[in-house]
């Protein structure tokens, strides 16, 4: 199995976004996950992804599933968070900064 590693710089984390931006999964646990960040991204924030968004595609990774529920719709994190945690009752945030990148940087590397 091949794996993909992501330069930690090119994160939302270090990137921040625009209101409107397309975000994409790029950790193990959020691989595929796709959103639509309604509220701009500041940069130097690395937990959860700040006000509300839309998930276009809830990947392919361990939480797919339990994200199928909020496709399509606002959410925000702690909503995410309560999805995830049901079953997976200690998991980090999907839509942590630090494991989601611009979607057309996630392309330039391949990921997309």
């Amino acid at each position: 199995m091949r794996h993909f590693t992501f330069p930690r710089s090119r994160t939302v984390t270090y990137s921040g976004a625009e209101a409107g931006c397309v975000l994409r999964g790029v950790a193990p646990g959020n691989r595929g996950l796709r959103l639509r960040v309604l509220e701009a991204q500041a940069k130097g924030h690395d937990g959860p992804i700040r006000g509300r968004f839309v998930i276009l595609d809830a990947g392919d990774g361990k939480h797919a599933d339990s994200l199928a529920g909020l496709l399509g719709r606002a959410a925000d994190a702690a909503e995410v968070l309560r999805a995830v945690r049901a079953n997976s009752p200690y998991c980090v945030n999907v839509v942590n900064a630090n494991g989601l990148t611009r979607e057309e940087e996630a392309s330039d590397q391949g990921e997309g």
